[in-house]
């Protein structure tokens, strides 16, 4: 950290230091776009979850190939979550942070526990810095 060259007051250099408030930012930014229905996630991750008989899914998705834990392989879902990994790592680059910032990346999904078409669900997700310190965000 340092001074800022060239400003007439005194602040802080912290471009390069995850702020709490950036983050969460970042992980709030992923689970609204994983509920949305630009993630295409839906309702492959739904009907994914019903064929297993479960009504949530977790995935890492910082795994080198991420897919939600404990489901049947479906190569619409399997298309779906390599697309969202990529749009984590957009939103990331977008708020100035290298993936060497982030450890991990865990998103834990719920869908309502009478029905539905698999259209909605809960996002919570969990973004853990480089430092170990965990940012997260829950959309429901």
């Amino acid at each position: 950290m340092g001074v800022v060259p060239g400003r007439s007051t005194w602040s802080l250099d912290i471009s390069r230091m995850p702020t709490r408030r950036a983050l969460t930012g970042v992980a709030h930014n992923i689970a609204h776009h994983a509920q949305s229905g630009l993630s295409y996630l839906h309702p492959h991750l739904f009907e994914a979850c019903r064929d297993a008989g479960r009504r949530a899914a977790e995935l890492e998705l910082l795994q080198p190939v991420p897919y939600p834990n404990g489901l049947p392989p479906r190569k619409p879902l399997q298309l779906a979550v390599g697309a969202l990994q990529d749009k984590f790592w957009e939103i990331l680059e977008r708020e100035q942070f290298s993936r060497d910032a982030v450890a991990s990346v865990h998103l834990y999904l719920q869908f309502p526990a009478f029905g539905g078409d698999g259209s909605t669900c809960s996002v919570r997700a969990t973004v853990v810095a480089a430092d170990g310190v965990s940012y997260a965000s829950t959309v429901e």
